[in-house]
């Protein structure tokens, strides 16, 4: 997959890999009075000796995190972070390691959203709720939500996210077709787009709609929240499968049509749809803000962006989530003060980690740091016009975190799995009522 901004991680945490079972048997801090067992000091305070926190990190590389780490030296001349990137793939594994290590343990780490409750289930995250009693007025919503479990603040969001829809404007002129609008209450159906994709395509497009993560949950769950069908679980925890609902049916079966029909492509790997749509290939590509680099660079193609489109009668949905920060549950007092100092920082302090970047791709979870990611020059495109007021529309009122469970790993390798068959032909029934069964099998281990 290829690197925009940092992006390349953040993508990938939508990818599912899988999770390492492990768990944490007694792990020890590293020296110092006592530990915390769990629990985030409730007061914080100014190291007066030098102390090195250790942070494993997934969403950005070293050399893109290192201005905010220079910030933070700055601002705290005791705690010495030092950064250690983690391949996404590789990055459970090495959680499962490392917070277990006496010898090489980490103080604070990545957090992909969805994976909060499968962290919390295995004793990974620190109850931060005393420590940051106010966050609901610095982050959005959708962020506070995903880094909570059982009304306990375990993680400290600084990183979210949502989508837009693209629209080749020469393409939709050559059929004749109105370019949509930008605002909110300008958002089209699914059924209405899916006519206007094959009109396009007909007067010349090589595909009518492109999704940019063509087999991700992320993107998809939306398509059945819209229909009614939910995230795809319910029950106690939800650890039950919920799949297979007439909304999901809806949802997929419209899905799988868009292939069957060559408005999508197949054999389409999600790191090739954005050069589909920066080649003048595609009429709609629904994606990312972050692929606006890519797409403003090419200077013959006249796009225009739209709001996240829903089926006719239900309810608007739009993906979000992104990254938070957890901390080592077993760190010692010392580390812990630290580690809640940098937290601190990441996630609150003058708007959070993004005034250090020199460039954004998603927006952060602080509101008043979305404000950078807001003026970047990218969306000065006049091809961007409406996008800023759009996405904050977005973020507000339609942003539909991940399935929320612990089983939440196994549940995003099997989706992935089940939309690719979709996509290549499979019924729509038979490959719901499989991923069902396969999921009731793999989370049956959470319900003894």
């Amino acid at each position: 997959m290829r690197s925009h901004n940092g992006v390349t991680r953040w993508l990938a945490a939508g990818t599912g890999t899988a999770l390492a079972l492990t768990a944490l048997a007694g792990c020890a801090g590293s020296g110092g009075s006592g530990t915390i067992d769990g629990v985030a000091p409730s007061s914080l305070t100014e190291p007066t000796e030098p102390i090195t926190l250790t942070y494993a990190g997934a969403a950005y590389d070293a050399k893109q995190i290192q201005p905010v780490l220079d910030a933070f030296h700055a601002a705290h001349p005791n705690i010495t972070v030092s950064y250690e990137a983690v391949p996404f793939d590789d990055f459970n594994s090495v959680l499962a390691a490392r917070l277990t290590s006496s010898q090489d343990a980490i103080d604070v780490f990545d957090v992909d959203m969805p994976r909060t409750a499968a962290y919390a289930a295995r004793g990974w995250l620190t109850d931060m709720s005393g420590t940051f009693p106010d966050l609901a007025s610095a982050v959005d919503p959708s962020s506070l939500q995903a880094s909570t479990v059982d009304g306990k603040l375990v993680a400290m969001p600084y990183q979210t996210s949502t989508n837009i829809m693209y629209y080749n404007k020469t393409l939709l002129a050559a059929a004749g077709i109105a370019a949509p609008g930008a605002a909110p209450d300008a958002r089209e159906t699914w059924e209405q787009l899916t006519e206007d994709a094959e009109k396009a395509q007909a007067a010349g497009a090589q595909y009518g709609l492109v999704f940019d993560q063509i087999d991700r949950y992320y993107q998809l769950q939306p398509l059945a929240e819209s229909a009614g069908g939910g995230p795809g679980g319910t029950g106690d925890g939800n650890l039950t499968p919920d799949v297979t609902n007439e909304g999901w049916e809806k949802a997929f079966g419209w899905y799988g049509s868009l292939f069957a029909d060559g408005l999508s492509p197949r054999g389409v790997a999600v790191a090739d749809t954005p050069s589909l749509f920066a080649a003048g290939k595609v009429a709609y590509y629904v994606g990312g803000p972050w692929w606006g680099t890519q797409f403003v660079g090419e200077q013959g193609l006249d796009f225009g962006i739209a709001p996240f489109p829903a089926f006719a009668g239900g309810e608007a949905a739009t993906p979000t989530g992104g990254w938070s920060l957890g901390m080592n549950p077993q760190a010692t007092v010392e580390k812990a003060n630290a580690s809640a100092i940098f937290l601190k920082f990441m996630g609150i302090d003058d708007g959070g980690y993004a005034q250090y970047l020199s460039a954004l791709a998603v927006p952060p979870s602080n509101l008043e740091g979305s404000a950078k990611f807001y003026d970047s020059e990218v969306f000065t495109d006049p091809r961007f016009t409406g996008v800023v007021d759009l996405m904050k529309s977005e973020l507000a009122t339609t942003a539909t975190i991940r399935l929320q469970t612990v089983g939440y790993v196994e549940f995003e390798d099997i989706m992935t799995k089940t939309f690719s068959d979709i996509i290549n032909g499979t019924d729509v029934t038979s490959a719901l009522d499989s991923a069902s069964t396969q999921l009731d099998d793999a989370w049956s281990k959470y319900r003894q």
